[in-house]
């Protein structure tokens, strides 16, 4: 080769060299200016310097949970939290029946009512003996209470206390408290397991050693289900439940409780001189005089667990190492750097509503709807907001927490087999308000709400969605498929019109109208369009041929109601927009929280959400109705829109300082309405990370109108 060419050709591949390396170098650095997932979450950090009963503090896991005051213990419930959000210690596995001494049946609380000529026997007599004792039965156990008393054992009082400062550190999931008792120090550290039923305390104050400063355990019997929100504990039944010492040691102790045929244990294990003391039936002390400081371990358990506890240190290690993992791999959003006023309030929301997520609704079981933090609906859950629970894990990539509460469904089939068949119907009908046993509760509404049953149906598409695999059709073909054989079974072919229409006795979304008069529902015609065509997707993913009934439904399935050029809530209430007080918006679930279907024009859907906004304004969309307006608003490019509903300040749009938000019937008995969190972390995801045939414009559903600096990581779009 000539000298040079050859001088050329070095000359040439050292630039080609220099420039691919500057382009890795570059791409890299692009790569590396991610979000700092440290200092987004550490910026919102819960701080109190005051008492406040709408704020106490909850550490869990998802199945288990403890909720503390402002002393980092459970010590002001009886005084004060009660008026707020009260002070639990809950768990997904403890569930509890009064005992039945009139060997009641649910059929007793069945009334016989006519479905196309035949008769279907409806649990709908909630007032009935059987009807209220299989509301309120199974419930969860309240699984005891942890406080710290004065030196006779009586509460701390708002006037003991002094120079509060607590904080919930969110990154490692360790509530601090610190603060002066009648004017000595006293410092407490609050932790949870991540995998077992564990809280554990680390307690430091002279006062111990003086005496004057206790921690305390206390177990009630259950609640008083008269209340069925929010239920205060049944202290006084003490014949009703035992507490037994099983063992004792220097600085270890197991109890045994039992609650008629509930049994759990509670191992108590303590570091630092203390006696454990009994001080009257089901409560308990430890003496700690002597002693400046206790680490305490206290486990929950259904069954005696022979292996000591963790200690208070292995605890706080393994806390931080999960919610490390919690918060770095799943999705983020980070607004700093953004114009808009309202940037660091949005961006509070969805930390602390994350956090919210991982401590009551990250469990195996579905979540009744104010989680782990206290009992509402006699602690059942309530399936026709299922998607609105779970749904976010998975665009917050963390589509294994869906999946966890997600198999009770396939353990509970047989259960949905079995009912579907005793009214006649093909496939599962899924419970709409359960315990642990997967039966229905009966209801003047409960077992006519139909818009739980296609759920199953769209969160196990989600998880396909995360993991497109035959392993994950296998693994919930059962559920898709028994779903849709009940939804084409139950839409009945009206000769007359020529047409498969969803009729009474029904209740729609907004469970005002009688169900004898309800027919064809905007919402729940979409449901069920969308639930059978994801079934025959999955059919024809796994190798079958079409179902052809079900082909027929979805040919001939009735479309929802247009007048003036809007939609109706149903094809009964012709009227709705002329009733004075305004109408329910939840037919725009129809687009928003669902995708794009033939059943739905998105101009007249669009003519429809405009009409509520302007006629409501923002009263239309607080509480859980944030996020089904706000995704409404994206899919349908009204941006300004759907940001100003995510930042909503009315009276329960509103996010307390510990992220929680009162739900808009009853503030008072459900102040942490935990709908409201999960589905505004719905509609955040939706518009940040987009959706199904959306252009590739970072956070499409956010104005982009240069006021919003938004950085978008690690999610997943919704169809």
């Amino acid at each position: 080769m000539n000298v040079n060419v050859y001088r050329l050709f070095l000359k040439v591949s050292r630039t080609a060299f220099l420039f691919t390396t500057l382009c890795i170098i570059f791409s890299l650095k692009i790569k590396a200016q991610t979000i700092d997932r440290f200092d987004l979450v550490n910026r919102h950090n819960v701080i109190l310097k005051e008492i406040d009963p709408l704020a106490p503090l909850s550490v869990g896991n998802g199945d288990f949970a403890y909720t503390a005051d402002v002393t980092g213990m459970q010590s002001m419930e009886p005084y004060y939290y009660k008026n707020g959000i009260p002070l639990e210690t809950l768990s997904t596995w403890a569930w509890h029946s009064f005992p039945n001494t009139k060997n009641l049946k649910i059929e007793n609380a069945m009334k016989a009512i006519d479905f196309h000529g035949r008769k279907i026997m409806y649990a709908s007599e909630e007032k009935s003996p059987a009807g209220e004792y299989f509301r309120k039965n199974p419930h969860p156990v309240p699984l005891g209470q942890i406080s710290l008393v004065k030196e006779n054992g009586t509460s701390i009082e708002v006037s003991d206390l002094s120079q509060i400062n607590q904080k919930l550190d969110l990154w490692k999931g360790l509530l601090s408290s610190s603060y002066q008792l009648n004017g000595k120090h006293v410092s407490v550290e609050t932790v949870s397991s991540p995998e077992e039923s564990i809280v554990a305390f680390s307690v430091k104050s002279l006062l111990l050693k003086e005496g004057k400063l206790k921690p305390a355990f206390r177990f009630p019997y259950a609640y008083d289900l008269s209340i069925k929100n929010k239920p205060p504990f049944e202290w006084g039944k003490t014949n009703l439940h035992q507490t037994t010492i099983i063992n004792k040691g220097i600085n270890n102790v197991l109890l045994k409780r039992v609650i008629d045929t509930t049994e759990y244990y509670v191992t108590i294990h303590w570091k630092g001189k203390a006696k454990f003391e009994m001080n009257g039936a089901h409560r308990f002390y430890l003496n700690a005089t002597g002693s400046e400081s206790l680490e305490i371990v206290c486990r929950f358990s259904p069954i005696n667990v022979k292996q000591t506890p963790p200690s208070f240190a292995e605890i706080r290690n393994a806390s931080a190492l999960s919610w490390k993992d919690y918060w770095t791999k799943g999705g983020a959003v980070d607004f700093s750097g953004s114009k808009d006023p309202r940037a660091n309030e949005l961006e509070r929301r969805i930390v602390l509503s994350q956090y919210l997520m991982k401590v009551n609704y990250a469990g195996s079981f579905p979540p009744q709807e104010t989680g782990l933090t206290h009992i509402s609906w006699y602690g059942k859950h309530n399936s026709e907001v299922y998607w609105w629970h779970a749904a976010q894990f998975y665009q917050w990539n963390h589509t294994d927490l869906l999946e966890k509460s997600f198999s009770w469904y396939k353990k509970i089939l047989p259960i949905a087999l079995k009912e579907a068949k005793r009214e006649g119907f093909e496939g599962a009908r899924w419970p709409k308000m359960a315990g642990i046993d997967g039966r229905t509760s009966p209801g003047g509404i409960n077992p006519f709400i139909i818009w739980n049953q296609p759920n199953p149906i769209y969160l196990a598409e989600l998880i396909y969605r995360a993991h497109p695999n035959a392993a994950t059709l296998k693994k919930y073909s059962d559920v898709v498929f028994e779903s849709a054989n009940f939804l084409a079974s139950y839409a009945f072919y009206d000769s007359k019109t020529d047409r498969y229409i969803l009729d009474p006795p029904l209740k729609s979304v907004n469970e005002s109208t009688p169900e004898n008069t309800t027919q064809n529902p905007t919402f729940e015609l979409v449901q069920w369009y969308y639930g059978l065509k994801v079934a025959q997707d999955w059919r024809i993913r796994m190798g079958m041929a079409r179902n052809t009934h079900w082909d027929k439904v979805l040919k001939k399935l009735a479309h929802p109601t247009i007048k003036d050029g809007k939609y109706l809530e149903m094809e009964t209430d012709p009227d709705m927009y002329n009733r004075k007080g305004g109408f329910s918006s939840a037919l725009l679930m129809s687009l928003g929280h669902l995708p794009q279907t033939p059943l739905i024009d998105s101009t007249v859907m669009h003519h429809t959400f405009n009409t509520i906004y302007e006629r409501n304004g923002l009263r239309s969309f607080v509480s859980w109705s944030l996020g089904k307006g706000a995704m409404t608003a994206a899919r349908l490019g009204e941006r300004d829109k759907a940001i100003d509903i995510l930042c909503n300040t009315l009276p329960c749009a509103i996010f307390l300082k510990n992220g929680h938000v009162q739900r808009a019937k009853e503030p008072l008995t459900c102040p942490a309405y935990l709908p409201a969190n999960s589905a505004f972390l719905a509609a955040v995801a939706l518009m940040a990370a987009g959706w199904d045939n959306r252009s590739s414009t970072n956070a499409p559903g956010f104005p982009q109108n240069g006021s919003w600096n938004i950085k978008v990581e690690n999610m997943n779009k919704l169809p």
